[in-house]
């Protein structure tokens, strides 16, 4: 995601007049992340001028451009996702290490560092120390050979060094640059500089390199012929595009009256009313559209990713595929009995579970069941999940040929 503020100015009066607009390069993931971004703009006043822009790499702009719908149309009326409080591990480890990293490395006691935490209801002594215990597994702290304290070990001083230390943002949000000499050959996660020492032989693009120096701005190498101990990058898997609030606006957009198309471009408006149009006639709100093929049956939820897979696994399909909008399955789903409350999901949580690049590296360094009970908050605490898994309980499936429109461009 890129955001770019720009104003233009006019010579033809002797006053100048300046335009602010934020221009929005990609679509965000949510309504949180695009009014942060759109507050970067014009803050002295009370209007903000947004350029949203579908990059030409879009692999569905018609998709995107009802994204940007759904966004604009959630800001102007201030509606949010409803969430309740999470209760978050990965952050209080980073706390802990800024914490430790703060007094110079110096061993701290654990009832110190649980002195944090007291307005945390949530967090008993024991879980602090379990994610105490996983930092110093990772050669982050050490623990003090006979006293209840941990100081700095090896990692964190890596991490004050690459400047990494003060936020717990996900895992694919930072990238660093490979070069070799002048030429950047490409870009991998900054949490890579972690775990590689200048020395160090890796591969990249069907080749292998040997790490000459590391730092915050780079990773600077050379062609190297030792293949046999060469190490791979390590890269964090997809995360969403958009959260499942979004697209369960979407249907709702496609069957309102009310809104208006004239906020995008002449092509785009004219492609997006001619979809809505076709779908309109085919079905409604309450129905779930889907496609017949001698493969199998692709539903078209708009309920995103996780509830497509969520769905998936409860109704132990052994052979989908789920994606942001549709869920493909071999053999019909009875929609009348998916369970309609997060919590009936339990038994297929691990199953669910996915590291992704949101998750961040505090969170990754965490025990595997603190992991998965972070992972987990996202589904639970999470109002639009309820919502959508209930009107896909009550809705009719429906089959339908218009809804190709938004898998092609």
């Amino acid at each position: 995601m890129r955001t770019f503020s720009i104003c233009f100015t006019s010579r033809r009066t002797p006053t100048l007049f300046y335009f602010y607009a934020l221009i929005l390069w990609g679509v965000p993931s949510g309504v949180e992340s695009f009014l942060q971004r759109i507050g970067r703009s014009n803050r002295r006043q009370n209007k903000t001028n947004v350029i949203c822009l579908v990059p030409d790499y879009s692999q569905n702009i018609l998709l995107d451009g009802l994204r940007f719908i759904a966004l604009i149309d959630a800001a102007k009326k201030g509606e949010l996702p409803i969430r309740s409080p999470y209760e978050l591990f990965g952050a209080i480890g980073q706390q802990c290490l800024s914490a430790i990293a703060s007094d110079n490395g110096c061993f701290t006691r654990i009832a110190d560092l649980c002195k944090f935490f007291e307005h945390r209801d949530y967090l008993e002594r024991d879980i602090l120390e379990k994610i105490l215990a996983e930092l110093a597994n990772n050669n982050y702290l050490q623990h003090h050979g006979f006293k209840n304290q941990y100081g700095a070990d090896e990692n964190l001083y890596r991490l004050v060094d690459y400047r990494m230390i003060y936020g717990n943002f996900g895992s694919g949000s930072r990238t660093i640059e490979l070069r070799y000499n002048s030429k950047v050959l490409g870009e991998v996660p900054a949490d890579n500089l972690l775990r590689l020492r200048k020395g160090n032989s890796v591969r990249f693009a069907g080749q292998t390199w040997r790490i000459c120096k590391l730092s915050i701005e780079c990773i600077l190498v050379e062609p190297s012929q030792d293949k046999a101990s060469a190490i791979d990058f390590n890269y964090s898997g997809k995360g969403i595009d958009c959260d499942a609030f979004i697209y369960n606006r979407i249907w709702k957009i496609i069957h309102s009256e009310e809104l208006s198309y004239d906020i995008l471009f002449k092509e785009l408006k004219l492609k997006i009313e001619k979809t809505i149009s076709n779908l309109r006639r085919e079905c409604d709100f309450k129905t779930i559209p889907y496609e017949n093929s001698h493969k199998g049956i692709r539903y078209f939820t708009f309920g995103g990713y996780f509830v497509n897979k969520a769905i998936a696994l409860i109704t132990r399909k052994l052979n989908y595929h789920a994606d942001d909008i549709s869920l493909f399955v071999t053999s019909p789903i009875n929609w009348q009995s998916i369970p309609t409350e997060a919590k009936a999901y339990e038994v297929i949580f691990l199953s669910l579970f996915e590291k992704s690049s949101e998750q961040s590296k505090y969170q990754a360094l965490l025990p595997p069941h603190l992991q998965l009970h972070e992972f987990n908050q996202n589904w639970l605490m999470d109002e639009t999940v309820t919502n959508i898994l209930t009107r896909l309980s009550k809705s009719t499936p429906i089959q339908v040929s218009a809804i190709k429109s938004l898998l092609i461009n």
